[in-house]
């Protein structure tokens, strides 16, 4: 009875160790926004806190998820100690079903965050996902 109750347990773990997956791929994003034109999804960004993977850095993955001829950024603020430490924008320009990666800061802060669709036509605003709040 022993040795079948230790069988199901190590079945079990296993079940389990390839349901998460093992190393890189087993961390999942800390937060994402998605934005959408006609209804369907163009961008998306995930916010990824610090890992051993990316040198201690918290880093976003930008993908564009539309082949419309329309560039994905994301617009993002880092705070640190209660003031705007960094404000910047960073493009995906690789086109459709491309993922880029953008390395950001190691250490503590908040982030603010939003994916948008550079709609190209002057002076048309951006569509642009709500804004989406995290920490490292």
């Amino acid at each position: 009875m022993r040795n079948a109750l230790t069988r199901v347990c190590a079945v079990a773990a296993l079940a389990i160790m390839a349901l998460l997956g093992s190393g890189e791929a087993a961390f999942a994003a800390s937060s994402n926004a998605v934005t959408y034109t006609d209804k369907t999804r163009a961008g998306e960004a995930w916010f990824n806190r610090s890992a051993a993977s990316h040198g201690g850095h918290a880093w976003f993955d930008l993908y564009d998820a539309k082949c419309d001829n329309h560039e994905v950024y994301i617009e993002y603020i880092t705070i640190q100690d209660g003031t705007v430490a960094d404000q910047k924008t960073f493009y995906n320009d690789g086109g459709c079903t491309t993922t880029w990666g953008k390395n950001l800061d190691s250490g503590h802060f908040a982030i603010q965050y939003r994916v948008c669709v550079d709609d190209k036509w002057w002076p048309v605003v951006d569509t642009c996902s709500g804004w989406k709040y995290d920490t490292n």
